[in-house]
């Protein structure tokens, strides 16, 4: 069909896909694309592509034989340099977004590649309308030569329009052929969820569980299964998440993420040393993995934007008795009332009251412990009941929170304190902030700042003469000993001699150029230190954006006191490293 703007576009999914192919085999028999290849020069990515889609074929369609076939090629045609190679090992041939894919149409865009080689049509992609779009429109717009070995197909080639009347076709059995192979994959795995079956793509093995490879589903650990079971019993004891969290911590029981890097499951070195942390616990308390239940479409992937999405409760696939459980189901559901009747509570204290002024916004991903280094918490500490109080808002160590207590200190402090000595600090630079001005100015409007920069002028210019007549004269060498005005054994003498000052001068020009950007650079600096401030002079309050371009860090010390560490240097400290800096611009060394 024809849009409202004349380009054509095609349906799928309709049963109409081969009288629009006829269409195709139509144009391509009017394309103007007669080409002669001469001896004109490409250079050229070779693309390698494999996913599980190809099935049976992976050997002839593996990495290694796509790299064999193309260099094959590649001998046989001199003009064609090849570049780079890209390669997308594990993508399935429907999904565009492949990160040396994206990599490769990045240097096409930027001019560095005018030529794509793959082994066949189906290593580019196995989507019909996705391939055709490249293939028909996006290659030729942008002047890019598309080589198909095995389909015989080379857009520059004389006999382009002939051999494109079969690419189509080849382009539309790669589409059926992946949706074919991807019924039969989503027929398996939901016959596998059906009956409880464990799949490798639906997460890691619940701590408490290790993997039954005769039945393919999960039976008991029998080192962790136990500890499984203590923290239901303690939660329901009304045990917080916190106490629970302190209490496996000091017994130096291993985390779930801790038991993996342990086990050579991972190698990531934050699990090293990894701790309980209320929220590995409360999710432990939650699963009905524990009851024996397999749990299937929690999460599914967008087909738009490949993103995962949760699903609604109601949509996950439940198998009951697929594993044996870990925790009675009386003892299940008396955590779930538990952990509801926390909810609730949190809930309430949540709403009760609020805070006469809230900045945990404004102070979001600043704030953090002198000591550990970890990012600090926000909370939300409420009146009693029946106290009509604003509620506090006050910080601690996310370390010490989260580890039940056991490592670091509380670093307790209110948004108040923070709030206060941030706005202090930023009011302190104000003050300075004109005369920093003016000092920039005088600086770089002095006659010794121009003088320097004269200099340095005179002397960069005086520098590139020098060189460009010490090239000319090691050229000339070489006409010389062409010509037989000298003999090797001068030509060599004299060429050592002028590269050495050629040497010389190159590290002067250099050096002398270095100068001139640490002076541009450090004016930079300078300057947008006085634009940010002039900015936050102009706003009623502070705002997150402008904390963001002024503040680094705030770091808050065990004994509450808070120090701010800026992402400009100290001003005064820039304009005597800039004073600094133009005193020696005009210096060659």
């Amino acid at each position: 069909m024809v849009n409202e703007d004349g380009r054509s576009s095609i349906r799928t999914g309709t049963g109409n896909e081969f009288p629009e192919i006829i269409r195709r085999f139509v144009m391509a028999l009017y394309f103007d694309g007669q080409k002669t290849l001469g001896s004109e020069q490409y250079d050229a990515v070779a693309y390698y592509r494999l996913s599980k889609d190809d099935g049976a074929k992976h050997e002839s369609d593996s990495i290694a034989n796509q790299r064999k076939v193309i260099r094959a090629f590649l001998q046989n045609n001199p003009n064609i340099h090849l570049v780079e190679e890209a390669q997308d090992d594990g993508y399935t041939g429907t999904n565009f977004e492949r990160p040396d894919f994206k990599r490769m149409i990045g240097d096409i865009r930027s001019g560095r590649i005018n030529c794509v080689i793959v082994k066949d049509i189906s290593r580019l992609g196995r989507h019909f309308v996705m391939t055709s779009n490249y293939v028909e429109r996006i290659f030729p717009e942008m002047g890019v030569r598309l080589i198909c070995i095995n389909d015989g197909y080379d857009s520059s080639a004389p006999d382009a329009d002939s051999s494109a009347l079969t690419l189509p076709l080849k382009m539309v059995m790669n589409d059926y052929y992946v949706k074919d192979i991807s019924r039969k994959i989503r027929s398996s795995i939901h016959a596998k969820m059906d009956s409880g079956e464990y799949l490798p793509s639906s997460g890691s093995i619940p701590y408490g569980y290790i993997r039954d490879p005769k039945n393919n589903t999960f039976r008991a650990d029998g080192e962790t299964s136990s500890i499984v079971l203590r923290i239901f019993q303690m939660r329901a004891d009304g045990a917080s998440f916190n106490g629970i969290c302190r209490e496996l911590n000091l017994e130096g029981i291993p985390c779930p993420g801790r038991l993996r890097y342990e086990r050579g499951v991972t190698r990531a070195e934050k699990y090293k040393d990894a701790l309980w942390i209320r929220g590995t616990v409360r999710k432990i308390t939650q699963d009905a993995v524990y009851i024996g239940c397999r749990i299937h479409g929690r999460v599914m992937r967008s087909r738009v934007d490949l993103e995962k999405k949760r699903r609604p409760v109601e949509e996950w696939k439940i198998i009951e008795n697929a594993h044996p459980a870990l925790v009675p189901k009386e003892l299940f559901d008396q955590v779930q009332k538990v952990n509801l009747r926390e909810l609730e509570k949190r809930r309430h204290y949540g709403q009760r009251n609020s805070a006469e002024e809230d900045y945990r916004d404004l102070f979001r991903g600043l704030v953090y412990c002198a000591d550990c280094h970890s990012l600090m918490s926000a909370g939300k500490g409420c009146a009693r009941a029946g106290v009509h109080t604003p509620s506090r808002i006050f910080y601690d160590c996310s370390t010490y929170r989260y580890s039940g207590h056991i490592h670091c200190t509380s670093h307790y402090v209110r948004q108040e304190q923070i709030y206060a000595v941030v706005r202090n600090a930023i009011d302190q630079q104000v003050k300075v902030a004109v005369d920093i001005e003016q000092l920039v100015e005088s600086i770089r409007n002095s006659p010794k700042a121009k003088r320097a920069f004269a200099e340095a002028s005179e002397t960069s210019e005086s520098i590139t003469a020098k060189r460009k007549r010490i090239e000319n004269r090691i050229e000339g060498l070489l006409i010389a000993l062409t010509e037989r005005i000298i003999d090797r054994n001068e030509y060599e003498y004299m060429k050592a001699k002028y590269s050495q000052q050629l040497k010389t001068l190159l590290k002067a020009e250099e050096a002398a150029a270095a100068r001139r950007n640490v002076v541009q650079e450090q004016l930079a600096v300078t300057q947008e230190w006085l634009r940010v401030i002039k900015e936050y002079q102009a706003l009623p309050t502070l705002t997150p954006e402008i904390l963001k371009q002024l503040i680094k860090e705030v770091r808050v010390h065990s004994n509450q006191s808070i120090t701010i560490a800026f992402n400009f240097s100290d001003p005064y400290r820039s304009i005597a490293e800039l004073q600094n800096c133009v005193e020696g611009v005009g210096q060659v060394g």
